[in-house]
């Protein structure tokens, strides 16, 4: 349970549960990893452009060729507190959705303090980075398309 344990001591430390730390995993169904930049090489999924739950129905698959599994996604599948929200998740789409969603603006938010009376932040400087937010998000998805375009084309 070496994977489990290492998920946990990285995720527990900022506050998440199991359940987010299934959920924040299944934004592997996004991309691939890199050798240059983890030792590791390949994606997750068939359809790495595509946000859906076929990280988790991957995973309960087991070893498919092409595909990649590290010890943590396996470990997923091997820790009894794990694995319910895995196999939930590769049946419920939407259940992975709302759940993911959820994490995700946890994970976000570390670090952030609401509004208080002893500091006021202007609506405008709010709107403003939250629109450099988007930007930057929706810059990284175009980068990462372009990039597996690219791959394909060579």
């Amino acid at each position: 349970m070496a994977g489990s344990s290492h998920l946990r001591d990285i995720f527990y430390r900022m506050g998440l549960s199991d359940k987010d730390i299934v959920a924040l995993s299944g934004g592997h169904t996004l991309g691939r990893a890199h050798p240059e930049r983890s030792g590791f090489d390949g994606p997750w999924t068939q359809e790495p452009l595509k946000f859906d739950n076929s990280y988790f129905v991957e995973i309960l698959k087991g070893q498919t060729e092409g595909l990649l599994k590290l010890p943590t996604d396996t470990a997923l599948l091997d820790d009894p507190n794990f694995r319910p929200y895995v196999e939930l998740y590769a049946k419920d789409e939407e259940a992975f959705f709302r759940d993911y969603a959820a994490s995700h603006k946890k994970l976000s938010e570390l670090g952030f303090t609401p509004r208080s009376s002893v500091f006021k932040v202007k609506d405008s400087t709010v709107l403003a980075q939250s629109a450099v937010g988007v930007a930057v998000a929706a810059a990284v998805v175009i980068l990462g398309y372009l990039y597996e375009v690219r791959k394909k084309m060579k």
